[in-house]
């Protein structure tokens, strides 16, 4: 019988390290969960099928360092990904900035 509960698994997916992915990094730490992080969008899901994170944080805030919706969009194609919540971090938006939804 099992009576203790795996703790959740967050993957974080940033270009580079900054102070948005390493309050994540500490903030999943405090709360006890498992952190991955990717830099790239092949090892992002390389990653995702290993582990079949429940939590994803995606850097959206420069589309320069990679494609964050198509990164998305390859996550959410795959057969692990249905109970995924995936959260994007963006830059401050102006009024005139359509949402983007994937």
């Amino acid at each position: 019988m099992r009576l203790t509960q795996d703790p959740i698994q967050v993957l974080l997916i940033f270009a580079k390290e900054d102070s948005q992915s390493d309050g994540f990094w500490w903030a999943c730490d405090r709360a006890g969960y498992r952190c991955n992080i990717a830099r790239t969008p092949e090892s992002a899901l390389e990653c995702f099928l290993d582990k079949h994170h429940e939590i994803i944080v995606i850097d959206h805030r420069q589309s320069r360092n990679f494609d964050a919706e198509a990164v998305c969009r390859s996550i959410r194609a795959t057969n692990p990904s249905e109970h995924t919540v995936i959260l994007a971090v963006v830059s401050q938006a102006s009024d005139d900035h359509e949402e983007a939804s994937v």
